[in-house]
């Protein structure tokens, strides 16, 4: 596996001038404000912030606290060459992947015994640590089996019931045909006209309950195309090898076009 380097440069930026991140989720009480304040006191700054590049300037991915707590200073920051997805992953995961290290009690015991801080908070803090704590945890997957295609849910399953019913039940049109009227109003060029009326058929509401009932009674040909449509599901590992998965390969080729060293 290629791992790539997403750091672009460490850059020395004034706290002030890093923007929030909105969808950070982490909170931070009082006691670790104070614990901060006195590493900070005693040691200084020793490892960098975490940032991204947006338009409105370097947005924050790791680091809010100590952003907040010396907002005058000039911070150290890795900036990184991620896009927004790529953050929210490594914002919903590096303080759990940090959560998840376990503890070697020898060993820490022979830190602890040399370490003091003038800070109350920072020693409540080492004592908390020489007190124990659990690690964080995640279940291990399920095992993979050797089918093709497995079903993970329990696909919920209609028992059709009464007299097939009109065509004119399966479906509203109404929705897609006002809109259609409309496209045709607007005097588009014939290209452009085209597409939306195909888009348009997206507004078109189907009934399951009466296709169900009316496929128990159509003749076989028009039952094949039902399915072959995805109106019913009968078989469900074949309608994930002709929709489903077709569509994953299609992703997955498109991306490894794009990003051949991921």
């Amino acid at each position: 596996m290629q791992i790539r380097d997403r750091i672009k440069e460490l850059r020395r930026v004034p706290a002030s001038e890093l923007i929030p991140n909105p969808k950070n989720w982490r909170t931070h009480p009082v006691a670790q404000q104070d614990a901060l304040r006195g590493v900070l006191a005693e040691v200084g700054y020793a490892d960098a912030l975490i940032a991204r590049e947006t338009p409105e300037g370097l947005m924050l991915v790791d680091g809010h606290l100590r952003a907040e707590t010396t907002p005058d200073a000039d911070v150290p920051v890795l900036v990184l060459d991620i896009n927004a997805a790529e953050a929210d992953l490594m914002l919903a995961t590096l303080d759990p992947l940090a959560a998840m290290a376990g503890r070697d009690e020898e060993r820490l015991s022979e830190l602890l015994s040399t370490v003091s801080s003038d800070n109350d908070t920072v020693n409540a803090l080492l004592q908390t640590l020489a007190n124990g704590y659990e690690p964080l945890t995640i279940a291990d997957p399920e095992p993979v089996t050797d089918e093709a295609y497995v079903q993970t849910v329990d696909t919920p399953i209609y028992e059709p019931s009464g007299p097939q019913p009109e065509i004119a039940e399966l479906s509203d049109r109404s929705t897609a045909d006002e809109l259609r009227r409309e496209i045709r109003d607007a005097e588009l060029p014939e290209e452009v006209e085209r597409f939306l009326l195909d888009a348009a058929e997206r507004h078109v509401a189907f009934n399951f309950q009466h296709i169900a009932n009316y496929y128990a009674h159509a003749p076989a040909d028009v039952q094949a195309l039902m399915e072959r449509s995805a109106l019913v599901v009968v078989d469900y590992d074949q309608a994930i090898q002709t929709g489903f998965v077709r569509l994953k390969e299609d992703i997955d080729a498109a991306f490894h076009q794009d990003y051949p060293d991921a």
